[in-house]
């Protein structure tokens, strides 16, 4: 045997192992639910933030609809910080090979998020987004699949 056929068998070992580490933090990362509790309403919401159950006690629907709105969005916000705080633990204790990349990956969408929070382009910048848009079509293949 080569070293090149053991160096492949590694890494088709390696790559079976991320494979598998990664199916299980994405399973037990579909099971973390986040709450908020706030005087009778829970919200509690799934990974993703999506609200997964909703309960209202009897006696909050005789609040005002601004009173309810009110603690239904404050019980929504808790939910998310819970849910948040718990997805990283559970990626604190993942396989680092994992662990980094979702790190970078939050990272680069941190990044877009505030980049879409910026000022509106102006004119200009539009025009020069436009052409580098169209540049990069043009260079790799066009308009056509074909």
């Amino acid at each position: 045997m080569t070293d090149l056929e053991a160096w492949e068998r590694q890494l088709q070992d390696n790559l079976a192992e991320l494979r598998r580490d990664s199916q299980q933090l994405a399973d037990k990362a579909a099971t973390v639910r986040g709450r908020g509790e706030v005087r009778g309403v829970l919200v509690e919401v799934d990974a993703s933030g999506d609200i997964t159950t909703l309960q209202i006690a009897p006696g909050a629907m005789q609040w005002t609809s601004k009173q309810l709105t009110t603690v239904l969005l404050d019980c929504h916000r808790k939910a998310r910080a819970d849910v948040k705080a718990r997805i990283r633990r559970l990626v604190s204790k993942a396989d680092p090979r994992l662990r980094n990349q979702l790190q970078h990956i939050r990272s680069t969408s941190t990044t877009a998020e505030q980049k879409r929070h910026q000022r509106p382009m102006t004119a200009q910048e539009a025009q020069d987004a436009d052409d580098e848009y169209f540049a990069k079509r043009n260079l790799y293949g066009g308009w056509t699949d074909g």
